[in-house]
């Protein structure tokens, strides 16, 4: 009988060590899950203001076609002004996206870590999700490249293939996580 009961307070010992291991996890998932999300979030709201930025200046740029002899001198000097400010806007979501892209990285480790502490067929489909993130993460990374190196005018085209690349890699992640989580 005490031996018994030894053994079950034993066995209680490991099972809470065990769920606050667990718990730790999940709640190293929900953070990473909720930081990801608010990155996304913000370089939503970013792309949604660049957006107007671009119909801003396609509108100033028909303007100034269209301005008569005495409005165009005026007409430059507002389009000059427009010009700056999308040229401010290139570097905020350039910086905005290296550092979402950082994020990534760090949703790809913490995939590896998952992976290594799963079963052998949950670990093999974790390091192909996380092969398949890093290929798209990649792909991001020589746009952003791109978009460095562009010129002011033809940046917000290479942002366009950023933002598809950008919710193809989200959308990655996040079924990364839920294919984990369902395991």
């Amino acid at each position: 009988m005490e031996e018994r009961k030894e053994y079950e307070e034993k066995a209680d010992i490991i099972v809470k060590k065990l769920k606050a291991k667990i718990y730790e996890l999940e709640a190293k998932v929900l953070e990473a899950k909720l930081k990801a999300q608010e990155s996304i979030r913000d370089l939503e709201e970013k792309a949604g203001s660049l957006k107007r930025q671009r119909e801003k200046l396609d509108s100033k740029f028909e303007e100034l076609k269209n301005a008569g002899q005495d409005k165009w001198k005026t007409m430059v000097i507002e389009f000059e002004n427009l010009l700056k400010n999308v040229s401010s806007n290139k570097q905020d979501f350039y910086d905005s996206l290296e550092d979402w892209l950082d994020s990534v990285g760090a949703k790809i480790e913490e995939l590896e870590e998952k992976a290594r502490n799963a079963n052998e067929d949950i670990r093999k489909k974790m390091k192909e999700q996380a092969e398949h993130i890093k290929v798209q993460k990649d792909a991001l990374l020589e746009k952003l490249n791109q978009l460095r190196n562009s010129p002011e005018e033809t940046w917000q085209h290479i942002k366009s293939n950023i933002d598809e690349g950008i919710n193809q890699l989200k959308d990655s992640v996040q079924n990364a996580f839920r294919h984990f989580n369902q395991k």
